[in-house]
């Protein structure tokens, strides 16, 4: 980045002394360099309701935007894709005092930052239902690499009952309830769509074991472990028709 462009993007955040080597400071420039900056802020800004429409529904366009500008004028960022900025915002929600009453807020923004995620992870080869039948009991000392996009979450208390009621609607089950009860979810990217799935704590378990590289047997035994009746042969079949695990790569031989 050349010197200029170094001191116009000073400017940008409000420095305007850092381009007097390079352009007048008069009243039509700093004019000038209003508007690219209030550019620049709105772009940000927008870039963020995009990210996370779970915390707007939450909270209301108006209430978000006014979070969203303090939060990028804190951290413009330096990245020109917009995609990735934002990449802090649930960590400074947690000390946004506006948010303190909403404990839900910085949670479902996470998750909202690992839908984005998912979308944009790279892509790999998902195992197939053949070739986990051509493995056999081969599997069960095989270690499951996991696709890229998967993202996996347990909290002590409802959010992912809280985030999906707003990122996927259904009809509710029953009252939605904000309560210290564990739930744990799997956000991840099949077919070129983001899905997101409640897990209970031995699905849990079998895919957290799974992605830190675990055999599948040891996975098998943890999720049985807190679940006896858990059918982990049903189970495997249904991450792998959600391109869950990634092609078993070919064995090297010495």
């Amino acid at each position: 980045m050349s010197a200029f462009h170094s001191a116009f993007e000073a400017a940008l955040s409000g420095s305007t002394d850092a381009l007097l080597p390079h352009l007048a400071s008069d009243a039509r420039t700093l004019a000038a360099i209003g508007v690219y900056r209030n550019t620049a802020l709105k772009a940000r800004i927008d870039a963020l309701e995009a990210s996370y429409p779970t915390v707007v529904q939450m909270v209301g366009s108006g209430w978000f935007r006014a979070a969203a500008r303090e939060f990028a004028l804190e951290h413009p960022g330096d990245d020109p894709v917009m995609v990735t900025f934002g990449a802090g915002f649930p960590e400074w929600l947690l000390t946004f005092e506006p948010a303190r009453d909403m404990p839900y807020l910085a949670p479902c923004a996470r998750l909202d930052r690992a839908w984005t995620e998912a979308h944009v992870a790279a892509d790999a080869a998902a195992m197939t239902p053949a070739e986990a039948a051509d493995l056999g009991v081969a599997l069960t000392g095989l270690t499951m690499g996991v696709h890229p996009s998967v993202r996996l979450f347990r909290f002590d208390w409802t959010v992912p009952s809280l985030w999906l009621a707003h990122r996927y609607p259904q009809p509710p089950a029953g009252p939605l309830v904000w309560e210290a009860r564990a739930e744990a979810l799997m956000i991840h990217r099949t077919a070129g769509h983001v899905r997101a799935r409640l897990l209970t704590p031995a699905e849990f378990a079998f895919l957290d074991a799974c992605r830190n590289r675990r055999p599948l047997g040891i996975a098998a035994d943890q999720a049985a472990r807190l679940d006896r009746t858990l059918s982990i042969p049903a189970l495997f079949a249904s991450l792998i028709a959600a391109d869950v695990f990634l092609t078993p790569e070919p064995e090297v031989r010495a």
